[in-house]
């Protein structure tokens, strides 16, 4: 019998689906520049794939993990001594002793953290419950969080997948952040825009902040009035700028926030390197210039 011979063409292969395309570049480890990509870019196309991933940002010696996922945001790690501070705090509340008023104002005092969030919980005379003190654990971190749009010189490393089992023993990685990550971008651009006000005022940070002698009005200083409390001893006209925001408890956002506050309301007064006043309210000039205060001289003060 004769058979027929016919041309063996290899088999066509199928064209990837456009989804499986987007799904293999998701799954990619992704690494660069927080400068160049910005920090705000990476997340939002991470969120567009709906990629589950860990995020870890490094700055220097600073160094925290993120990981993201279908129910929100998680801080996995943090070698930040604030939030080191914070995650200590984390663990003694979340443990099995019974959690009191008198005991919680006693750990925040040695730790240093009173006047934040956490600290409203106890001090509003509120009842105190591990779900509030839980919620305003969340609302630190979330801080520590966007503060990260602001580090400037960092990297960044994306891993998809879950986040290991051991980096869930971390005290904070228990707190679930927003789940939407566009509102956490849309607040981020908005302190991005003011950051940049700000440092119109303060574009130096070997910039001397001093505390002028007047009666802070607590009032004016809206809802910085207790980050304002807790960062005035720290303006004593011998620190910099750069100093200050060293020593801070609160993030660098926050701080900066805080003293330009008292800039503007003329309750302070900075210095550049030549000992020269570079930033003086216009209500602080006003004040000086008053009947009975002498001639105004801004560089001497």
């Amino acid at each position: 019998m004769a058979v027929s011979k016919r041309s063996r063409r290899p088999a066509r292969r199928a064209a990837p689906r456009r989804s499986a395309r987007r799904k293999s570049w998701a799954a990619r480890d992704l690494r660069g520049s927080v400068d160049l990509v910005g920090l705000g870019n990476l997340l939002q196309l991470l969120s567009m794939n709906k990629t589950e991933g860990v995020l870890m940002v490094v700055r220097g010696g600073e160094k925290q993990s993120l990981h993201f996922g279908p129910e929100g945001i998680q801080l996995l790690s943090s070698n930040v001594p604030r939030v080191k501070r914070l995650s200590k705090i984390a663990r003694k509340l979340t443990g099995p002793r019974l959690i009191t008023a008198d005991r919680l104002k006693k750990l925040l005092g040695k730790e240093k953290l009173l006047g934040w969030t956490l600290g409203h919980v106890v001090f509003a005379n509120e009842q105190l419950s591990l779900e509030k003190i839980r919620e305003a654990l969340r609302l630190q971190v979330e801080e520590e969080i966007l503060d990260l749009f602001v580090w400037d010189n960092a990297i960044f490393q994306f891993q998809e997948g879950p986040p290991p089992r051991a980096a869930m023993a971390y005290p904070l990685a228990a707190l679930r952040i927003r789940a939407d990550v566009t509102a956490l971008l849309l607040e981020a651009a908005r302190r991005a825009d003011e950051l940049l006000q700000i440092r119109k005022t303060l574009p130096d940070d070997k910039t001397k902040v001093q505390k002028l002698p007047r009666e802070i009005h607590a009032d004016e200083l809206g809802e910085d009035v207790v980050r304002v409390d807790a960062i005035l001893p720290l303006i004593n006209g011998h620190r910099t700028l750069k100093a200050i925001l060293r020593s801070s408890i609160y993030p660098k956002f926050a701080t900066l926030r805080a003293v330009h506050k008292l800039l503007t309301l003329g309750y302070a007064k900075a210095r550049n390197r030549a000992g020269q006043t570079v930033v003086m309210a216009a209500s602080a000039i006003a004040a000086a210039a008053a009947p009975g205060s002498g001639p105004v001289d801004p560089t001497s003060w």
